[in-house]
């Protein structure tokens, strides 16, 4: 293979290293595997940053952007998974509005866990939503450091504490992984169901 061709191999192909290759297309529910890779891919940033003691003030942004959209993702696929189980349709909405979604999602978990949580239960997993709605509503601010208005993003944030916020982020994945995978366990039963009446 010449130098040229070298240069102007394909990008996104599989390899000879197989470890290295990474499989796409492969799941019925592809948000879960998106998710999923955020949430990881923040947790071995805040994991460097802690480790080594440097560079937060630059990862900061990647960080909070990838658990944002971890965020916004679950939010979605819970949307999602939950409208098919309570039989409102099987779509998300398509915007970014954090707290949008987030308000969509606890309807959908207080009416498919009826009677069996107290509604204080999504009390800490609200607070940790706002504040993200707060800091950035519709997923710019941890990519750009200006509006389309030309306004800074993060104007009155002048810190934050990535190990706190990473225990933050943590403690709201198990809150949104347990209504996932409640909300999927009770399909799983509804289907059950159906295919038993058929």
């Amino acid at each position: 293979m010449s130098d040229r061709e070298k240069k102007l191999e394909s990008v996104f192909c599989s390899d000879n290293d197989w470890q290295a290759n990474a499989c796409l297309n492969w799941s019925h529910n592809p948000l879960e595997l998106y998710a999923i890779g955020y949430k990881k891919a923040g947790d071995r940033l805040v994991e460097f940053v802690l480790t080594n003691a440097r560079d937060q003030d630059v990862l900061i942004y990647p960080i909070v952007f990838l658990y944002r959209q971890y965020v916004e993702l679950r939010l979605k696929e819970i949307i999602r998974e939950g409208r098919i189980l309570l039989e409102e349709g099987h779509d998300f909405p398509k915007h970014h509005k954090i707290w949008d979604l987030w308000c969509i999602t606890k309807k959908i978990a207080i009416k498919a866990f009826e009677n069996e949580n107290e509604p204080s239960a999504l009390d800490y997993t609200e607070h940790v939503i706002k504040e993200f709605s707060q800091i950035d509503p519709d997923s710019f601010a941890f990519r750009y450091p200006i509006t389309k208005q030309g306004d800074r993003t993060l104007g009155g944030v002048t810190h934050i504490n990535i190990r706190r916020m990473a225990e933050h982020i943590e403690k709201l994945s198990r809150d949104l992984e347990g209504i996932s995978t409640g909300i999927s366990v009770y399909r799983d039963w509804q289907q059950e169901m159906w295919s038993s009446c058929y």
